[in-house]
């Protein structure tokens, strides 16, 4: 042992020796990034955990987190947990599946991390857990969104089980809360669960869900030319004529002076062509077999404290088995009619909630997203007539049609009219805007909201708790400052969702207040 101890305090000193020398043949453009000297016994521990890296059991999992535990106390432990799928399930189906659903989540994790410093392990057959050493704190969190959505589109895809959609609960703590403590894992899911239980939902209820493909909701005198690649879509490569309410590409005919539409019709119409050849060149276009599916994220109201409004939320699945576009994603790489194909789905759907509410007497709000294009001269009665139809008392108590897709390129002369076409509805008209532009609040003239949605968050802004929280507010201060109430979506942590309630944010959706469902219902709090 002295011997060892002797032999280990002379490299030490031969390494100090030569460190000068070391440095005369570096180069003065190499990142010098000094390297502390380490024991032979930390080195050891090193190579031990990267042979163990990959897929562990149990017991080799918790030594290798012990190791890193100590060493590194800030690491996270991120955890994956099925535990709302399982109980959406039910016992019997759960107890057949859960073999496969096990192998489905293992394939998932090992696709996204990194088998030679990566390890993860199973608990049990519904929850995961996940370390990513090597990975500072912004790829970690690319890496656990991206599991996350791969896991929910994989087992899930547009499937409503018991009128809900479940969720994959994702938490994470740090590795030295886990070292001493056997409830740490059990608490942090618990804590990421959604705050508010599932509503009650009847048997009939839960089956009768919106969804139709593409096809039939087009109806049969456009089911055939819908069936030529890119019809839909109105490319260039279209095999049929296209759907009678699409004239993206007609010639408009000459007119009087006194038939000339007002200059915001040109507006939309040239960004209209801009926005239709762009999406022709690339990007996943709609095809008849598109499955459109319609749910509804509970919504928490501050000012009554509860959840007193429903979300509309489109699902796409563009082929059995594929990838579940949500929300806002569905709209990805969308041409201006085919926008207005989710649209026109979208406003059917919630018309016929919105009646059904006011007929059952039921104190809920609906809102209901629409794409900025879909409001252009040419489509705008594609969204009014289904709205149209529902009792005047009940669009002016219960419904709020929200603007989304726009952007600082977009037209001044748009987006101060763009209101008004929703104006003889008699409903409240939202808007949602990036984050990062706050200034473009003062150009949106008859909103009365404005909002934004964390699933549109480039990469760049996808930050810490603390520093989103900060942007927030800076853009609900531009919104006071225009006195228009302030609304956020798509949160998921339950931590930031009571501190934006607290910040007086008007309206909160999202993973962390419950997960989608069938049809809008009162809720238990």
């Amino acid at each position: 042992m002295a011997l060892g101890g002797l032999w280990h305090r002379a490299r030490q000193g031969v390494a100090r020796m030569l460190a000068p020398v070391a440095d005369m043949f570096r180069n003065d453009d190499d990142d010098i990034v000094p390297v502390p000297l380490r024991s032979r016994r930390a080195e050891r521990a090193d190579r031990r955990r990267l042979r163990r890296a990959g897929y562990l059991d149990p017991l080799q999992f918790m030594e290798v987190v012990a190791g890193l535990g100590r060493r590194e106390a800030k690491e996270r432990l991120h955890i994956f947990s099925l535990s709302d799928f399982r109980k959406a399930a039910g016992a019997e189906k759960w107890n057949r599946l859960g073999g496969l659903v096990e192998v489905a989540v293992d394939q998932i994790i090992r696709r996204h991390i990194d088998p030679e410093t990566d390890f993860y392990t199973r608990l049990d057959a519904e929850t995961a857990c996940v370390v990513l050493p090597r990975a500072d704190r912004k790829v970690a969190r690319t890496r656990v969104t991206t599991i996350t959505r791969d896991i929910a589109s994989h087992l899930f895809g547009n499937s409503v089980l018991a009128g809900r959609r479940p969720q994959v609960v994702v938490a994470n703590v740090a590795l030295s809360e886990v070292l001493g403590n056997r409830r740490a894992i059990r608490t942090a899911v618990a804590a990421a669960a959604p705050a508010a239980a599932p509503p009650p939902t009847e048997p009939a209820a839960a089956q009768d869900i919106h969804r139709v493909t593409l096809a039939k909701l087009l109806g049969e005198p456009e089911a055939a030319p819908a069936a030529a690649p890119y019809s839909i879509s109105g490319g260039p490569r279209h095999g049929g004529d296209e759907p009678v309410w699409t004239v993206m590409h007609a010639e408009p005919r000459p007119r009087p002076a006194a038939e000339t539409m007002p200059a915001e019709a040109e507006w939309i119409d040239a960004e209209l062509t801009q926005r239709a050849l762009a999406a022709e060149v690339g990007g996943a276009h709609l095809a008849p077999e598109t499955s459109l599916t319609l749910v509804w994220t509970p919504t928490w109201v501050t000012s009554s404290s509860s959840i007193g409004a429903f979300h509309a939320r489109v699902i796409r699945l563009d082929e059995e088995g594929g990838e579940a576009l949500e929300g806002v994603n569905a709209y990805a790489d969308a041409s201006p009619v085919e926008a207005l194909t989710l649209d026109r789905f979208v406003a059917t759907q919630a018309a016929r909630e919105l009646t059904g509410i006011f007929v059952g007497s039921r104190r809920i709000g609906l809102t209901v997203p629409v794409h900025w294009t879909s409001l252009a001269p040419r489509w705008r009665d594609c969204i009014r007539i289904p709205f149209e139809e529902c009792p005047a008392t009940a669009r002016r108590r219960f419904l709020k049609i929200e603007v989304f897709g726009l952007n600082p390129d977009i037209s001044p002369g748009i987006l101060h009219s763009l209101c008004n076409p929703l104006e003889g509805l008699g409903c409240d008209v939202m808007v949602r805007l990036p984050l990062s532009v706050p200034e473009m609040i003062g150009a949106m003239r008859g909103a009365r909201a404005v909002g934004v949605d964390l699933a549109e968050l480039p990469e760049e802004d996808r930050v810490g708790d603390d520093e989103l929280f900060a942007r927030l507010e800076r853009f609900r201060d531009a919104a006071r400052r225009a006195r228009v109430p302030c609304y956020v979506w798509s949160v998921r942590r339950r931590a930031m969702i009571e501190r934006l309630v607290d910040a007086g944010f008007s309206l909160v959706n999202g993973a962390g207040v419950m997960g989608d469902v069938a049809h809008p219902m009162v809720t238990r709090q």
